[in-house]
């Protein structure tokens, strides 16, 4: 079964994830924050999708939590989500196999997106 990362400081948000993934035949591992996803990247022995939020107050944020997780697993794809960022900060920053989601979103929107991402293996 294929792992996601699941990084979202607001818990509905995060549960909401985490079903969309387990719809998807996925098995999600949360975080709340951009510290506690770096840990569980590391201990993680394989990930194939992070999805993560770019604003996490306090401490890092989602595109910082990106660099670091894909120095850990290097063929990570990456599934943003903001409600202030768009897709042009995602071809600025020249992220291979990244996606932005703009919140709000559906939990159907959430699960064709991981659908298709996690197709770009």
């Amino acid at each position: 079964m294929a792992a996601i990362l699941i990084v979202e400081d607001e818990p509905f948000v995060r549960m909401m994830a985490e079903d969309a993934a387990q719809s998807l035949g996925l098995q999600p591992l949360s975080a709340t924050g951009g510290e506690a996803a770096i840990a569980a990247a590391r201990a993680a022995p394989v990930l194939e999708i992070l999805f993560t939020d770019i604003n996490m107050p306090p401490g890092p944020d989602g595109w910082t939590v990106a660099r670091a997780v894909r120095e850990i697993h290097p063929r990570i794809r990456v599934i943003y989500t903001s409600g202030q960022a768009g897709p042009e900060d995602c071809a600025r920053l020249g992220v291979p196999q990244s996606r932005l989601l703009s919140k709000p979103y559906t939990q159907d929107e959430l699960a064709a997106v991981i659908g298709e991402i996690a197709g770009d293996g």
